[in-house]
């Protein structure tokens, strides 16, 4: 993630996610943790957007800043719950995530699949 991309989602994230010194000890940890989020979320998006491109380049999409930011939260809410979605107490049914992220969420990206590229041979040759 660059840092201009940075300036402008770590503060939304901050506001997202409040410091907590229980959790996180110093607001040095707490700002890591959500750069980490924040470049997991970059490259689930970009890995969703791009599956079939090297895209390590790339910037973000201004229109998914918002989507990278409810994924950060998603993420960080579902680091306690160990991917459990429900859980029934008598006869004890669980039923697990499978990515920890809501299907709703990634439903909102459509990845760009274009046509595979190839060169032409002369017959002359």
């Amino acid at each position: 993630m660059t840092n201009a991309e940075l300036a402008i989602l770590l503060p939304l994230l901050k506001a997202r996610i409040p410091y907590d010194e229980d959790i996180f000890e110093s607001t040095t940890n707490w700002e890591l943790s959500l750069t980490n989020l924040l470049n997991d979320s970059r490259d689930i998006l970009l890995n969703k957007l791009y599956p079939f491109e090297d895209y390590s380049s790339y910037l973000i999409p201004l229109s998914k800043y918002n989507w990278i930011i409810r994924c950060s939260v998603e993420i960080y809410n579902l680091a306690d719950k160990f991917g459990i979605s429900s859980y029934s107490e008598n006869k004890l049914s669980w039923t697990r995530y499978s990515d920890g992220i809501s299907r709703s969420l990634m439903n909102e990206l459509i990845s760009h699949v274009g046509v595979p590229k190839y060169s032409e041979v002369d017959e002359g040759e």
